[in-house]
């Protein structure tokens, strides 16, 4: 059977897209020498909480989630 390399190397070309796309969203928790995790935003507060969220979006996705709103 074999697999199809020119298949594997035509995927693997869209990896960049792929990351451009999840850090512009913000949905990279975490990442590693190449590697990923990608969270959606509501699951992301629910594992990391508020403050871990907040400081990740913003040092790994360069995105302020903060309210700007006051009380």
């Amino acid at each position: 059977m074999g697999i199809d390399m020119r298949k594997v190397k035509e995927m693997d070309s869209h990896w960049n897209e792929v990351m451009d796309l999840a850090v512009k969203y913000g949905f990279i928790c975490q990442s590693y020498a190449g590697a990923a995790a990608l969270l959606t935003h509501k699951n992301q507060i629910e594992l990391l909480q508020e403050e871990k969220y907040l400081y990740n979006q913003k040092g790994m996705n360069g995105i302020d989630m903060s309210s700007n709103l006051t009380i």
